[in-house]
């Protein structure tokens, strides 16, 4: 999911470029980044926050391998914390609830004066309470997208009233000709087979923008990206999501989506208790159902759901992330998530090296292993399909 690193600072800064300059780029230098596993240990109900680097074993492509960088939550003097909040706000088109274009519904962009309930009473003491944890140094920041242009309201920071401010500016329009956003490798213009193209978000490219101007940051920071949307798009992608996963991947950014709207796009949606330090367990198949948390440190209420999920959910996973289904988000449910995302990222070991040059870069498997049994139960530290 999130992650957390240490040492070798400047290799962590990317040759990626600025939102204004080529947003739909996905060239990225291996020797500019610190490649990172991220991952927590379980013991009971409570993730680990004692291991040394001798408790932990490197594996590239099933193989040990050195490791430069290590980090758990009582590492001295941490890296900071980013939270970095993409907000879907393309509005809606009505469109009669008749025949074909009634099945066209569920493709829809969410509706954002609607959906996003926490700007009702937004303020700057919850997300303060977000900001201080431990004296840790954690970050917010935030971007919107609406059709093809991608906007940055506030850059990643502490200043509560700064982020209270862009959040109360999520609705307003992007200026003519601000960030325009360009089609990924391999993406087309979705076309549907009858009436017009819906006015949906160019999701896939937004999320490689906003990857790209975080990382472009000269600030060094262990960071994840959190999209909310419907997971509808105005554009195709390819197979495999490779014109989004590989940037994430190459810049060490997972990515966690929340879900909007589900109920309007007729999935079945029900309470269910999230798993050890608050991550949902989310599943296509049946399960037992509860209306409340499991009471484990951290937890909220999540929701289980049968049916079909945004192809966002799974690029999202295939970067580490995770995915959110909540009923609506309104104040308490979005600072519940940001607490969960916050926690679990704090809880974090991560493991990390600088690959050395390759004239003809590949891809990678790397994962996490524990010297000892006795360490815990390995939660995560798998990465698939690194590129360097």
């Amino acid at each position: 999911m999130s992650h957390r690193f240490h040492g070798a600072c400047a290799s962590v800064l990317l040759a990626a470029a600025l939102l204004a300059q080529e947003p739909g780029a996905t060239t990225f230098d291996a020797n500019a980044k610190l490649v990172l596993v991220p991952f927590h240990v379980q013991r009971g109900k409570y993730f680990a926050a004692d291991l040394q680097p001798a408790d932990v074993i490197l594996r590239e492509d099933g193989h040990p391998l050195p490791f430069t960088t290590f980090e758990g939550p009582n590492t001295p003097h941490p890296l900071p914390l980013e939270l970095i909040l993409l907000f879907d706000t393309t509005r809606k088109v009505p469109v009669k609830e008749s025949g074909v274009l009634r099945n066209a519904l569920s493709a829809m962009p969410l509706d954002p004066k609607a959906d996003y309930k926490f700007l009702d009473n937004r303020d700057e003491s919850i997300t303060r309470e977000i900001l201080q944890m431990n004296e840790m140094d954690i970050r917010l920041a935030v971007y919107h997208f609406a059709g093809r242009q991608l906007e940055r309201l506030c850059a990643a920071g502490r200043d509560a009233r700064e982020i209270v401010r862009a959040f109360h500016s999520l609705l307003d329009p992007i200026p003519e000709g601000k960030g325009e956003l360009t089609l990924l490798p391999g993406d087309n213009i979705a076309k549907p087979m009858f009436g017009p193209p819906p006015k949906s978000g160019w999701l896939g490219e937004s999320i490689v923008g906003t990857l790209k101007d975080a990382a472009a940051s000269p600030v060094p920071a262990r960071r994840l990206l959190i999209v909310f949307t419907q997971g509808s798009s105005g554009t195709t992608a390819t197979p495999g999501y490779s014109s989004i996963v590989d940037p994430a991947l190459a810049m060490s950014i997972p990515f966690d989506t929340v879900v909007m709207d589900m109920d309007e796009q007729e999935q079945h949606l029900s309470g269910r208790p999230l798993g050890p330090g608050g991550m949902p367990a989310l599943s296509t198949a049946d399960a037992p159902l509860s209306s409340g948390n499991s009471g484990k440190p951290g937890d909220i209420a999540g929701t289980w759901y049968k049916g079909f999920l945004p192809w966002s959910t799974r690029a999202g996973e295939l970067t580490g992330g995770q995915t959110f289904v909540p009923h609506q988000l309104d104040r308490e449910t979005l600072a519940r998530i940001l607490s969960v995302e916050r926690d679990a990222g704090l809880s974090q070991h991560v493991v990390g090296f600088s690959p050395d040059a390759a004239a003809k870069p590949k891809k990678h498997t790397l994962s996490v292993a524990l010297t000892s049994k006795s360490t815990g139960k390995l939660v995560g530290g798998e990465k698939d399909g690194v590129m360097y």
